[in-house]
């Protein structure tokens, strides 16, 4: 009798390891399959795989990992909105984590991958702005920095894109106030771009149009002084010798 009852507990002890032991290999093979899909490219699999690894909620190095990959396969696969979200919760909930860097960047670059064309909505640049300038204020020494300040120059080229083209429009419904507050927004935010010189001339006409001769005579007084001898101020004289 004492026979068969400890052959019984040993059988039940065995069965119990062997269930703890699949349920650590099937969490264990979650997390490598999450990898392996990540690394061909599969990324919805990656992701199916890494949120499975993830619903045990166990803290630890490999769950850390495995949450900054889950965050990673939702950007490979472009679904920006979420990939965002992911990283700010990873940023919240693994300060110390040797990605933190890594993910703080990716948020923005999150918001920059939503940012449209120039003639589309505005907020997503200007969030991404917003996000990749306070990544350099927070990490001024990292490695993403260069990348980062190229982005922010991208991002404000189409954002001054967007206010010449606006001011350009509104000169063609013969509005030329509100013209004149897109030309003033544009060399005001977004110095040095590559709309400045055509900005400057449209303004100047502008001026022109709306009778204030004295700050058209200003605008050309300070075109005389630093584009002497180009392009821009050949045309602006041209415009102020046919004046009314």
């Amino acid at each position: 009798m004492k026979q068969t009852r400890f052959l019984s507990r040993l059988i039940i002890f065995a069965a119990i390891a062997l269930l703890i032991g699949c349920s650590a290999g099937e969490k264990l093979s979650r997390r490598d399959s999450g990898d392996q899909a990540f690394e061909r490219g599969d990324y919805p699999e990656a992701i199916m795989d890494y949120q499975l690894y993830l619903e045990d909620g166990l803290a630890s190095e490999e769950t850390m990992e495995a949450h900054f990959m889950l965050a990673r396969s939702y950007f490979e696969n472009k679904d920006f909105p979420t990939a965002a979200v992911e990283f700010e919760i990873f940023q919240r909930d693994y300060p110390q984590s040797d990605s933190l860097v890594a993910a703080a960047y990716y948020e923005a670059l999150c918001w920059m991958k939503q940012s449209a064309s120039y003639d589309r909505d505005s907020e997503p640049t200007e969030q991404a702005i917003r996000r990749l300038e306070n990544f350099i204020l927070d990490y001024p020494t990292s490695s993403y920095r260069t990348q980062a300040e190229t982005w922010i120059a991208e991002l404000n080229e189409m954002l001054a894109h967007k206010c010449f083209e606006i001011a350009v429009l509104y000169k063609k419904m013969k509005q030329p106030e509100a013209a004149i507050v897109y030309c003033d927004k544009l060399l005001s935010f977004y110095p040095g771009c590559s709309y400045q010189q055509d900005t400057i001339l449209l303004l100047l006409e502008l001026k022109l149009l709306t009778g204030a001769d004295a700050e058209a005579d200003r605008i050309m007084e300070a075109i005389q002084a630093e584009y002497a001898g180009t392009e821009l101020e050949a045309s602006a004289r041209e415009l102020m010798n046919d004046r009314p």
